[in-house]
């Protein structure tokens, strides 16, 4: 599909600007801060009135780059293959190499992936993919806490078709996480135009850590130490977003988000304060290294195990990851004795494991053993090749392949489907095939369950779900400003062009493992 190119319409604040065209004639216009997408009313100062115009295309056309102060104005024409604008006098011409296509276009495109999503799954549950190989778990992150983001991701996988979506242990998060569950299955069934809920509910997972761990960690510094002529290497490094430095006190006003149904409020803006956003921080480390004065270090933690154990038996929670590493036998056996109680009712328990070298093996068969007692239902080991490495490219997945292939080849490996995590991206099933262990059947089961998809997954959506942050915090910012109602979650499922490309990306990522054809 051809884009329209960008057109630099004034020189000062960038903002986004996009016309809904119904039936050719009528125009809304809408605009939000920060080069997002969305839609908003057109009774605000900041907005430019548009006046209406022909297009000879049904769609959406965006419009670039201009500047908010002393906006007069703005017409849009058609002629031919050119839009030309106007603001004040100054006057474009953009190339009109694109217009993306309409409301009716774009809602018939997601019936489609969400019809194609529930038919490649089926009734298939999430214990026949992991004995068909078919598995896919969302990993949110140990440590990551925007209920915003998880939320949404939560919505858009969960309509790719993931078998389980692992999440911090804490209640606003797995609230956020059921949030967007329910609304992707309430969604499907309103584009079916179906009762019956076509698509299934994945297992909600929550993580945990015996010890130490770099999954459990958040970095911290003080940027009041930040020289002011500093490159901000940190900021630039962080693949959460998570760095950031304080804007506008009118930027500042949009801070919270707030989930209805179970009360809980939320920090989720990029943009609050100095320094580590600590609930988009999940540990990468990433930038304890760029950092030229060594001011940014870490902090650890361990979840609180009572709040654990209370989580763990709600009906809400299906399965546990319990993160270990070398030398943490003792601690492993410790917590699982500590919370056996409440791992009876699951229906999975995942231990996450990272290359042990020649140790993998028997650490494992000693952690079964350890698992026996509280085992009522399924176990799964996860290979954490190169832990949180996934979005940095393809050779960051053979680490996870490798050690893959080498405890699958190990007749002395304890029983437990064995799953991939740690640097899996869009190279993982070309390097399985490669490996011969893609959907292989190992007696009745396949020999690698299935993968996790963590910052990899997140990555290939981030720019849909920034941009949904920015509407909702340009719209509840100005609601807040004029003594409006409390702010609430906004869900991607409002914008659905943005909905659209996300699931477009995510079915992309599932699709293999579930036998969805590529959407690009």
């Amino acid at each position: 599909m051809p884009r329209l190119s960008e057109a630099v319409l004034g020189s000062r604040e960038i903002r986004t600007l996009s016309m809904e065209i119904c039936g050719g004639v009528d125009v809304r216009m809408t605009m939000v801060l920060r080069c997002g997408t969305g839609l908003s009313p057109i009774n605000s100062a900041l907005v430019a009135q548009l006046q209406s115009s022909r297009f000879c295309d049904d769609g959406f056309c965006k419009l670039r780059r201009f500047a908010v102060g002393g906006i007069r104005p703005l017409r849009i024409e058609s002629h031919q293959n050119v839009v030309r604008s106007s603001i004040g006098g100054v006057r474009e011409v953009i190339e009109r190499d694109s217009v993306e296509p309409s409301s009716e276009f774009i809602r018939e495109a997601l019936s489609d992936l969400v019809r194609q999503s529930a038919m490649s799954n089926g009734s298939r549950s999430p214990e026949v993919s992991l004995r068909e190989g078919r598995w896919v778990k969302l990993i949110c992150g140990a440590s990551f806490e925007d209920v915003v983001d998880i939320r949404n991701l939560s919505l858009v996988y969960t309509l790719a078709g993931v078998d389980c979506i692992d999440c911090a242990a804490d209640s606003a998060v797995v609230a956020a996480v059921l949030e967007g569950v329910t609304a992707a299955q309430h969604l499907a069934r309103h584009l079916i135009a179906s009762e019956i809920p076509i698509i299934r509910r994945p297992w909600i997972m929550v993580s945990i850590n015996d010890d130490e761990d770099p999954h459990f960690r958040k970095a911290e510094f003080d940027p009041g130490l930040c020289p002011t002529d500093c490159p901000r290497p940190c900021e630039r490094v962080c693949p959460a977003a998570a760095i950031a430095f304080k804007a506008s006190a009118v930027e500042e006003r949009c801070q919270s988000s707030f989930l209805p149904e179970t009360g809980h409020v939320m920090q989720h803006s990029g943009f609050r304060s100095d320094g580590v956003i600590t609930e988009r921080c999940y540990g990468c480390g990433r930038c304890l290294s760029v950092c030229p004065l060594n001011l940014i270090y870490t902090r650890t933690y361990v979840r609180e195990l009572e709040a654990v154990a209370n989580l763990l038996r709600s009906s809400d929670i299906d399965a546990i990851e319990i993160h270990t590493g070398a030398g943490h036998l003792e601690s492993f056996h410790r917590l699982v004795g500590e919370l056996s109680d409440a791992l009876l009712s699951l229906k999975l328990i995942a231990v996450s494991v990272p290359d042990l070298g020649d140790s993998m093996v028997p650490a494992l068969a000693t952690m079964y053993q350890s698992l026996r007692p509280v085992l009522k239902g399924l176990n799964l080991w996860q290979l954490d090749g190169r832990p949180m490495s996934g979005d940095i490219g393809a050779g960051a997945t053979r680490a996870a392949v490798s050690l893959a292939a080498n405890v699958a080849a190990s007749k002395d490996r304890p029983p437990g489907y064995l799953q991939l995590a740690g640097g899996t991206n869009a190279h993982t099933v070309k390097s399985l095939k490669r490996e011969g262990l893609f959907q292989t059947p190992h007696d009745d089961d396949a020999t690698i369950a299935g993968v996790a998809y963590g910052g990899y997954a997140r990555k290939i959506v981030t720019k849909y779900l920034e941009r949904v942050q920015q509407y909702h915090e340009m719209w509840d910012c100005r609601r807040s400003m004029s003594g409006g109602a409390s702010l609430s979650v906004t869900g991607i499922e409002q914008c659905l062009p943005l909905l659209l490309g996300a699931l477009r990306e995510a079915t992309d990522l599932v699709g293999p493992f579930k036998g969805t054809p590529r959407q690009h």
